[in-house]
């Protein structure tokens, strides 16, 4: 082992115990369990509150009090009780994500949706916050996961998602509400506090700013055709541009129609950290998830009528352009100890490994979240394994005092992309991988 690897390593040794020691002291909050609602009779469908305004109680049908309005069977559930003391996992969210995202949109998306409402939940019980059922907070509807079509009550109310019986958009939520992870967002001792989560139904092109450090407006360029649109107020995740990235597609489902973009994203973090600047992803023990160093890429100019791959051949160069956003806690400055971070790729092919390219392009400089710079990359020099899909394994790496790394070393995903080299490739090559650690 070099002498440059053996201090980046002890280095690297060191943070970790600093960091085993920070989890270990930091902040006194405890992710709840439990959530208090004053409930309100809401307008259909908008899910703001009903003037003259009436709280739910014994018997009512009205919207916000049940999602069976009018239906004297299923009529508000918590009898004489309002406020509403109940479950966060089992009543609350469940209720809360089909309201808020329909199960026709990306199940990554609707994944992102749930860790944005159950931190969202946090950040106002943790300020001790009075919250109601409407769209002031978040719309809760008593019943709405028992409504999603077919309707369908869980053989086992007490823990619905391990019912025997659900329906399959009853399956789409909880799975998507099943990993019990938050957004939390400070410094030491209070990095640990849950983030004020915002998200809107849909924006053009770019997010708005919002009042808290993470909520910058960043450029959402995939959210410029098809069915996008400025609706809601704009600020933290865009719900359809959520499914538009998990979908790789401007249209954020299929019912609107069929849109390739160049760049798909199918992990919840991509979304989550695109959307809040410099976050933290944690579990139910306060664990963080994801490495501090990120990036995402947004679009990808492959320079061809279709803006798809090519098949590419040894003899010639291919030059393209990427979109590069740092979703990462920390800006790119290059200096000491990270003297560089440049985009660049590697070549890796089933039975040959892998082989770094020759071309990279600087993005030093570039902050966290916005502004995200267009570079420049030239395809070349490809390895001669023969004919047949390679993939091209886009990353960023950094030449340090204490060692080089690639992102990917930490455990955020590269962006792998299948390519016909020599063709003609016998089988469809999608347009995108991902290579999840």
């Amino acid at each position: 082992m070099s002498y440059s690897r053996t201090k980046y390593m002890l280095l690297l040794g060191f943070l970790l115990a600093l960091l085993s020691t920070e989890m270990a002291s930091a902040s006194n909050f405890t992710p709840p369990s439990q959530i208090t609602v004053r409930m309100y009779r809401l307008q259909f469908p908008s899910g703001v509150i009903y003037q003259p305004q009436e709280l739910c109680s014994s018997g009512n049908t009205n919207f916000g009090c049940t999602a069976f309005v009018g239906d004297a069977t299923y009529p508000y559930p918590y009898g004489t009780a309002n406020p509403v003391t109940i479950p966060i996992e089992t009543d609350y969210l469940l209720d809360v994500i089909p309201q808020e995202m329909g199960t026709y949109y990306h199940p990554t998306a609707l994944q992102a949706q749930a860790i944005a409402a159950r931190s969202y939940a946090y950040w106002h019980i943790n300020r001790g916050s009075t919250i109601n059922n409407s769209t002031q907070f978040q719309a809760f509807i008593p019943y709405k996961f028992e409504s999603l079509p077919p309707t369908t009550f869980p053989d086992n109310p007490d823990n619905p998602c391990a019912s025997s019986n659900l329906n399959s958009s009853q399956r789409i939520v909880c799975s998507a509400v099943a990993p019990r992870h938050y957004i939390s967002y400070g410094t030491y001792p209070n990095d640990d506090l849950p983030a004020f989560t915002e998200f809107s139904a849909d924006v053009w092109n770019r997010t708005v700013a919002g009042s808290q450090p993470y909520l910058m407006a960043v450029d959402d360029p995939i959210s410029t055709g098809c069915d996008a649109n400025n609706y809601g107020h704009g600020r933290g995740m865009s719900q359809e541009g959520a499914s538009r990235w998990a979908r790789g597609n401007r249209c954020s489902y299929p019912g609107q129609g069929d849109d390739p973009w160049s760049v798909r994203w199918e992990r919840a973090e991509q979304i989550l950290v695109h959307y809040y600047t410099g976050v933290r992803l944690r579990d139910a023990n306060k664990q963080i998830l994801i490495p501090a160093d990120r990036w995402n890429p947004l679009q990808i100019n492959w320079n061809t009528p279709d803006n798809r791959p090519p098949i590419v051949y040894h003899s010639n160069t291919y030059p393209i352009s990427v979109e590069v956003q740092n979703t990462g806690v920390s800006d790119w400055t290059c200096g000491y100890p990270n003297f560089s971070y440049v985009l660049t790729y590697r070549w890796a092919k089933a039975g040959h490994g892998e082989v770094t390219g020759s071309s990279s392009a600087s993005v030093c400089g570039t902050p966290k979240g916005d502004p995200s710079p267009t570079v420049n990359l030239t395809i070349e020099n490809i390895p001669n394994w023969g004919p047949g899909a390679y993939t091209l394994r886009f990353d960023i790496y950094v030449t340090s005092a204490y060692g080089n790394f690639w992102f990917g070393d930490s455990g955020w995903p590269t962006y792998d992309v299948s390519v016909c080299v020599d063709g003609p490739c016998k089988a469809f090559i999608p347009l995108a991988l991902k290579n999840y650690p």
